[in-house]
C-alpha cells in the first residue's frame, strides 16, 4: 500500500487489523500514526484504549497480550509497538526475547476490534525472515522515505492550505533551498509563515527570506555555492553569519570539510561514468540533497577538490596547534577559493 491508499483509508476510517510502518522519514510516519489515533478514538477515550510500547524492552508476545484485550467503554483499541527491530536483519543487545510463533499466530486470527502498529525506525524490515513475509501478506507494510521534490511542493502546499493560507511556487523553492527537505523543520518554519501571514495571506519568497530559520548544514552548502560562483564577498557574510549565530568555527570547518568531500564523490564518480541515480544511491544522500550537490559539483575539477581538501587538512592542523587564528584561517581559506574554482 502507498501513501495515499493509506490516507483515503484513515479518511474512510476503514482500518486493518495490523500495520508496519518503516523507514526514513519518521515524520511523516508520526503524522500517520496521529491521523489513525484522532480517527479511531476520542480524546477520553484514549487513556484506557491506546497503548505504547518499546519493543527493545518489551516481549511482542506483552504487546499481543494487550491487543487481545477488549477495549473499554468503545469500539476500538490501538496498540503502538515501536523500535520492532527485531524484524529486520540488525543485531540488537537486549535480554528481551520475542516469541516469533505466538506473533505469527497472531497475524493470522487478529482481533477485529484492535489496531496494531509496528514501527521500525530508520530501517527496513528483512524480507528473508518468515515473520516478515506473514506480515507482508497480512497486514499492511508502509515504506516511509523521503518526499521526492513534486510530492514536497505538494505536501507543502497541502500543509499551508490547512490554515487557509496560499504558498508562491517562489516561495516553496526558496524555502527548500534553505531548511532542505527535512518535514519536521519544513513544518516548523511554515507555522511561523502562516501566522505571520494570516488567513487568507499568501507565502511569498520575501516571505520565507525574513522568517526562515536555516539550518547550519544549508548555510555551508550555500557558502560553498557563493565559493562556486565566485562571489567570495556572499561566501563571506554567510560564514560571518554563522558566527552571529554563535556556531564554532572549527565546527564550520568539519562541515565545509564534508560538503567538499561529498562532492568529490559525486565528481569522480560521475567522471567515471555512473549515472546520477548510481551516485546517490552509493553515496547515501537524500534525492533533494544530492540534486544540488550534484548541479554544485560542476564547478570543480577533481584536482581543485583534492586541493581544496588538503587545505581544510592543513588549516585545521594550524588551528590546533596554535599557528593561526581559527576566525582568520576560515577568512582566509574562503577567499582563497576564488582561485580554485573552474570557469563555467
Amino acid at each position: 500500500m502507498d501513501l495515499k491508499s493509506l490516507s483515503g483509508e484513515i479518511r474512510a476510517g476503514q482500518f486493518s487489523s495490523i500495520y508496519l510502518f518503516y523507514g526514513r522519514e519518521e515524520y511523516l510516519m508520526e503524522n500517520y500514526i496521529k491521523g489513525i489515533e484522532n480517527k479511531l478514538l476520542a480524546q477520553e477515550e484514549r487513556d484506557f484504549n491506546f497503548n505504547e510500547y518499546d519493543l527493545k524492552e518489551t516481549t511482542i508476545q506483552e504487546v499481543i497480550a494487550n491487543a487481545e484485550t477488549f477495549p473499554f467503554m468503545c469500539d476500538k483499541r490501538i496498540v503502538l509497538a515501536r523500535n520492532a527491530l527485531f524484524l529486520t536483519s540488525s543485531r540488537v543487545s537486549s535480554s528481551v526475547e520475542h516469541d516469533l510463533d505466538a506473533f505469527i499466530r497472531y497475524i493470522h486470527n487478529p482481533p477485529e476490534y484492535t489496531v496494531l502498529i509496528l514501527v521500525i525506525p530508520g530501517e527496513k524490515p528483512d524480507e528473508r525472515k518468515k515473520v516478515v513475509k506473514e506480515l507482508k501478506k497480512q497486514g499492511v507494510c508502509i515504506d516511509f522515505q523521503p518526499l521526492r521534490e513534486g510530492d514536497l511542493f505538494s505536501w507543502i502546499q497541502r500543509e499551508v492550505k490547512k490554515n487557509k493560507v496560499d504558498i508562491q511556487t517562489e516561495a516553496v523553492t526558496a524555502l527548500l533551498d534553505l531548511i532542505g527537505n527535512d518535514l519536521r523543520s519544513i513544518q516548523q518554519e511554515l507555522s511561523k509563515m502562516t501566522l505571520y501571514v494570516g488567513e487568507g495571506g499568501t507565502i511569498t519568497s520575501e516571505v520565507v527570506h525574513l522568517l526562515a530559520s536555516r539550518h547550519i548544514d544549508q548555510n555551508i552548502f550555500q557558502l560553498v555555492e557563493y565559493a562556486a560562483r565566485k562571489d567570495i564577498e556572499k561566501a563571506l557574510r554567510e560564514y560571518y553569519d554563522l558566527l552571529l549565530n554563535k556556531e564554532e568555527p572549527i565546527k564550520i570547518l568539519v562541515l565545509l570539510a564534508r560538503q567538499f568531500r561529498i562532492l568529490l564523490q559525486i565528481k569522480i564518480m560521475g567522471d567515471r561514468g555512473y549515472s546520477p541515480q548510481q551516485i546517490t544511491q552509493s553515496i547515501g544522500l537524500k534525492p533533494f540533497v544530492f540534486k544540488k550537490a550534484y548541479d554544485q559539483a560542476r564547478f570543480f575539477t577533481q584536482k581543485e577538490l583534492v586541493g581544496i581538501l588538503s587545505d581544510l587538512a592543513e588549516e585545521d592542523y594550524r588551528i590546533k596547534s596554535g599557528q593561526v587564528d581559527k576566525n582568520m584561517a576560515i577568512e582566509m581559506f574562503i577567499m582563497s577559493l576564488n582561485t580554485r574554482r573552474s570557469d563555467l
